[in-house]
């Protein structure tokens, strides 16, 4: 009776191994089906990644453009003291 009990219990706990074995490799099949398409699909993606990578680096490279000054002139023709005129060069 007790050998019974004990060959009916390991059946089902194979049998349960089994079927959660079945479902890993199920899943396993899957994905190793789906990857290499979601791999081409990353590709692209990656690739603006890095160009984008790289035009930073290059500004971060580059030493900033120093501001041209302003152009000061003297107005003579106004009569008392002189006028100081700025102006933004082009």
């Amino acid at each position: 009776m007790l050998s019974t009990i004990t060959q009916d219990a390991a059946a089902t706990g194979m049998d349960a191994l089994m079927i959660a074995g079945a479902i890993f490799a199920l899943i396993l099949t899957i994905l190793w089906i789906l990857v290499p398409f979601a791999v081409f699909g990353i590709k692209p993606l990656l690739r603006q990644l890095i160009a984008e990578q790289r035009r930073t680096n290059d500004l971060l490279t580059t030493p900033p453009v120093a501001a041209v000054p302003a152009a000061t002139t003297v107005r003579t023709d106004v009569p008392g003291d002189p006028v100081y005129v700025r102006r933004d060069l082009p």
